[in-house]
């Protein structure tokens, strides 16, 4: 016997509907049962394919593609069933059973382990209840974010006005150290006046030049107040300009067009307590220069500030007048010159040195520690 008739026809075997006597009720019901039934196990397999493939977001979803598998060799067997009523090809029908047996086994097998990790799977209702408390949870965040927009609005309404005071506040601190500096100068030059006037009055030339030389320190104290009236933050204000007007009004008030000047000062932020001293320095220096170095009243001086090595900086106050002459006048007397106690007095208020050198002239070199300004 071939293999192809071991499977479509063996030999001494009757078809199916034999058994039945070929009766023709019990043969269509047969025929037509497995014929239905063999049209649904074709079908559900496909359903549960395209619900796989339409969700692959499903765990452990190759489990159907082992259903489809096995449904469709039982839907096989059904149809081989309707073929055995005419035709005795039981061999075929054997071997479709036996590959749906072998497909029932593999998916059982695997089936039952993987029924724990599927109970564990948290159902419609527990993934309800989550969303429902996510929900919930999503509302109380919402919520907590517009109670926090709003004190942030509330807290940035108040920075701003707080800014707003404060602004208002430093605008009119400002006004007043304006209008105080303004004040202090005018009150300045109102005692310039004053000392102009009582010079007038006095025949002792001695006297009138003391209050000369203390209408020029008058001077360079309403100079400060001006300068720090005309700066941006009140405070503060460039050495140069100050240390050029102060000392070109001491040369024309004090010679003429014969003494030459010069002045030249590294850029240098200095505040009231460094301006103050050292303009005094400056206006004492070259009026005694302008007193005593020049009996012909011709020369130069020297106005110079600069930075040194050692976070210092150097005043320095030269003239090319009679050195030798001053050399020779005594340097120590019962009582010192007023010019020289205040020379000193602020070269120790300012926490410097002074050196002075005579030679072709007179050098004055006081070095004080930079301002440091807060």
């Amino acid at each position: 016997m071939s293999f192809q008739d071991w499977l479509l026809n063996p030999s001494g075997l009757t078809p199916h509907g034999f058994c039945l006597s070929w009766a023709p009720g019990l043969v269509t019901l047969h025929a037509g049962s497995d014929a239905v039934i063999g049209i649904a196990y074709l079908s559900i397999p496909l359903a549960l394919a395209s619900f796989v493939n339409q969700r692959r977001d499903l765990q452990y979803g190759w489990v159907a593609y082992l259903f489809v598998a096995f449904i469709m060799a039982c839907g096989a067997t059904h149809l081989f069933s309707i073929l055995t009523l005419w035709v005795p090809a039981y061999g075929v029908e054997g071997l479709v059973k036996a590959v749906t047996a072998i497909l029932s086994i593999v998916t059982a097998g695997l089936l039952w382990p993987l029924i724990p990790k599927a109970v564990a799977l948290p159902s419609a209702a527990q993934l309800s209840a989550l969303n429902a408390q996510l929900r919930e949870s999503e509302a109380r965040v919402r919520q907590a974010n517009l109670e926090l927009e709003a004190r942030v609005a509330e807290r940035t309404a108040e920075l701003l006005q707080s800014n707003l005071q404060l602004t208002e506040a430093l605008a009119q601190r400002d006004l007043l150290l304006r209008e105080v500096y303004h004040r202090v100068k005018n009150n300045l030059q109102t005692v310039d006046g004053l000392i102009v006037m009582q010079a007038q009055q006095l025949s002792d030339p001695p006297a009138k030049k003391a209050l000369l030389s203390l209408r020029s320190r008058v001077f360079a104290l309403g100079l400060v107040h001006q300068q720090l009236m005309g700066s941006d933050n009140l405070k503060t204000f460039d050495v140069e300009p100050f240390l050029r007007e102060l000392s070109e009004n001491i040369v024309e008030g004090g010679a003429g067009e014969e003494i030459s000047l010069s002045v030249r000062a590294v850029p240098l932020k200095v505040g009231l307590d460094f301006a103050i001293p050292l303009g005094l320095l400056v206006t004492e220096l070259v009026t005694n220069s302008l007193k005593h170095a020049f009996p012909d009243r011709r020369g130069a001086i020297d106005v110079i500030l600069e930075h040194t090595d050692d976070a210092t900086v150097a005043l320095v106050v030269a003239d090319n007048g009679g050195g030798e002459e001053r050399a020779q006048r005594p340097v120590e007397s019962a009582r010192p010159a007023l010019g020289t106690s205040i020379i000193t007095g602020l070269v120790a208020q300012l926490k410097g040195t002074m050196e002075v050198r005579r030679e072709n002239g007179t050098r004055s070199e006081i070095r004080v520690p930079a301002p440091v300004l807060s």
